[in-house]
């Protein structure tokens, strides 16, 4: 990774408001020194409530879904990794964590000392943001650097 230069995080997944944050920090904010960090949360799969069959079966089950999981893990990596090779982006990780997207962005970013972080917006309505949680009003209230809400 490059020293001395800032230290970028960005929240990305398979929608159109994380490619759209992707860009705009790309076409406005991108220094040739940036060492850029994109934290990924995979979906989860509610295996409690799921009919998975019987034991045996539910074995076979969950490899399938891990293995769908990793399969767009890395569809998604190597998505990103295009962008960043075409945006001349020299210094860059792909982080995959488990958990919640908004807690685990604010953590890569606290472990890596991050001079910014960037995320999309879904652009919710407050009812829709209260019932459901927002990434991004999860970012803004427990960052500890600047955050840049991209919206649509």
């Amino acid at each position: 990774m490059a020293q001395g230069g800032r230290k970028i995080v960005i929240g990305v997944d398979e929608s159109a408001f994380s490619e759209q944050a992707f860009n705009f920090y790309v076409e406005n904010f991108l220094r040739e020194d940036d060492t850029l960090f994109l934290v990924h949360t995979p979906e989860r799969y509610n295996f409690v409530d799921a009919n998975l069959g019987t034991p045996v079966e539910r074995t076979a089950v969950l490899h399938e879904l891990y293995d769908e999981i990793n399969k767009k893990v890395r569809a998604l990596e190597n998505k990103y990794q295009e962008k960043i090779k075409a945006a001349g982006i020299k210094s860059s990780k792909f982080v995959t964590k488990q958990g919640g997207p908004g807690e685990a962005i604010v953590a890569v970013a606290d472990k890596e000392k991050a001079n910014m972080i960037v995320t999309g917006c879904r652009g919710m309505g407050i009812v829709r943001r209260t019932l459901l949680g927002s990434v991004s009003d999860y970012v803004l209230h427990h960052s500890h650097c600047p955050v840049l809400v991209c919206r649509k």
